[in-house]
C-alpha cells in the first residue's frame, strides 16, 4: 500500500500493512492530514519480546502498569485511553529485521496488531499499524 492519504480516510481500512517504499514523512503527512495521531516506531536492535515490549512500549508512551506480556500489550492497544486521539498511525520500521531474529514473537505481535485493528474498526475508530521492512 503505498496510496497513504485515500488509505486513512475511513475507519474501514483499519487493519495491517506494508510499506515497500516511499518516505515516513509521506506515511506521517497522511496521517495528519486525515485528524490521526501518528506514531512511528524504530525496531532496529530489537531481537525478542523483551527489547521489543521496551522499545514499543516506550515510544508509545504505554502507562507505568504495562505488565510487559502480550496480554498486557494487547490490552494496551484497544484501550488507548491514555494518548486520546480521533485515531491511530503506528508506523514499525525494520520489522523484517525483527521477524527474521524472533519470528515466534513477531507472529504474536502481528497477530496482536491484526486484533487490534480489528477491535478499532468496531468501534468505527481509524487504527493502522504500518509494518516498513527497513528504516529508509
Amino acid at each position: 500500500m503505498e496510496d497513504w492519504a485515500t488509505l486513512f480516510g475511513p475507519y474501514l481500512n483499519s487493519g495491517v500493512y506494508l510499506a515497500t517504499r516511499g518516505a515516513d514523512a509521506d506515511i506521517r503527512n497522511a496521517a495528519r492530514s486525515a485528524g490521526l495521531e501518528f506514531i512511528q516506531v524504530d525496531l532496529k536492535g530489537v531481537t525478542g519480546k523483551k527489547s521489543f515490549f521496551k522499545k514499543t512500549a516506550g515510544t508509545l508512551g504505554f502507562p507505568p502498569y504495562f505488565g510487559m506480556n502480550w496480554d498486557a500489550f494487547s490490552d494496551c492497544l484497544t484501550d488507548m485511553s491514555w494518548r486520546p486521539a480521533a485515531g491511530y498511525v503506528i508506523l514499525l520500521n525494520d520489522y523484517r529485521s525483527f521477524a527474521a531474529k524472533a519470528p515466534a514473537d513477531a507472529q504474536v505481535a502481528r497477530r496482536i496488531f491484526d486484533s487490534s485493528a480489528q477491535y478499532w474498526k468496531m468501534k468505527e475508530v481509524p487504527f493502522y499499524i504500518i509494518l516498513r521492512d527497513k528504516t529508509p
